[in-house]
């Protein structure tokens, strides 16, 4: 009996690959089957892929029975998108995003019977595991999509409140991360985001306190190479509410993130990579004053 041993060792695809390229451009296929996982209160509708939010609750630290609620759905026709050139030996541009239409009504209910001091949380919803393989030339090249439906709350009060508001908007959005090896700043990385949208916004205020509530619910992405961490791109509807007291005034601000990032040894696709990059989150944004029990004019 004859053994054989094999030794596995890290690579730069440059080192495999002298040249090639490849342009995909992939519909965001989420579903059921798909999904990984999902907190209480997130489904999602196959073939539709709209995404649904059902007393998503975050509780309230300190405060018994206090919550933030979310309520609503987000649909996307995002399209994840990236480019990958090699020439002479090595990675010349790599681009990768997500863009296409977010449609979404979100709303955040916040009621308390006291006061609280100021609280941030972040969750992952839900998540979902999509897998595309191409060819550079002749080198198999394995990607992984990496969906996920991210929320998050922060808020504070001075006293007893009960406050619901929401957004409704349609965007039309491009968040996109690029490498180029002939840039000379950021280590060769760039990022880019677009937006338009309208919001048409609810409020109603039933108890005046002085006090803020923030909550978005968005779409995150990791793109993976061969499992290895790769670029992330999120695209977050949000919406903050400034309370001003017992005149029952808020100022609501409301709009779109888009970020991307990329991790530091990002060998796979080879050496010109390997420098993190963190892209600034970008903002649009509108301004409406609020006036209780339920009226919002923009500014």
């Amino acid at each position: 009996m004859r053994k054989v041993y094999l030794k596995t060792e890290d690579a730069a695809l440059e080192d495999a690959i002298a040249s090639g390229d490849v342009t995909l451009e992939s519909d965001l296929t989420i579903g059921e089957a798909n999904m990984t996982q999902a907190l209480p209160g997130v489904s999602v509708q196959d073939f539709t892929g709209r995404i649904n939010l059902t007393n998503v609750k975050f509780d309230i630290p300190g405060v018994p029975g206090a919550t933030i609620t979310l309520n609503g759905f987000i649909e996307q026709t995002l399209k994840p998108n990236f480019n990958l050139k090699f020439s002479s030996g090595s990675i010349e541009v790599f681009k990768a995003g997500m863009s296409g239409t977010l449609k979404a009504q979100v709303t955040a209910t916040i009621q308390a019977n006291a006061g609280y001091s100021a609280f941030n949380v972040n969750r992952e919803l839900a998540s979902w595991n999509i897998k595309r393989a191409f060819l550079v030339g002749s080198v198999p090249v394995v990607v992984v999509l990496q969906p996920k439906l991210i929320a998050g709350v922060s808020s504070g009060a001075s006293g007893k409140v009960t406050v619901s508001v929401g957004i409704a908007p349609t965007f039309t959005t491009n968040v996109q991360l690029d490498y180029n090896r002939s840039r000379t700043t950021n280590g060769g990385w760039n990022n880019t985001f677009t937006a338009n949208f309208a919001l048409n916004p609810t409020f109603n205020y039933s108890v005046p306190v002085q006090g803020s509530g923030n909550a978005f619910a968005g779409l995150a992405m990791d793109i993976k190479f061969y499992g290895i961490a790769g670029p992330s791109l999120e695209a977050k509807p949000f919406i903050n509410l400034t309370l001003s007291g017992n005149s029952g005034a808020a100022t609501l601000k409301s709009g779109i993130n888009g970020s991307s990032k990329v991790e530091a040894g990002f060998k796979v696709l080879g050496k010109g990579l390997e420098t993190a990059y963190n892209g600034p989150s970008i903002e649009q944004a509108r301004i409406f004053s609020c006036q209780a029990p339920s009226t919002c004019t923009a500014n």
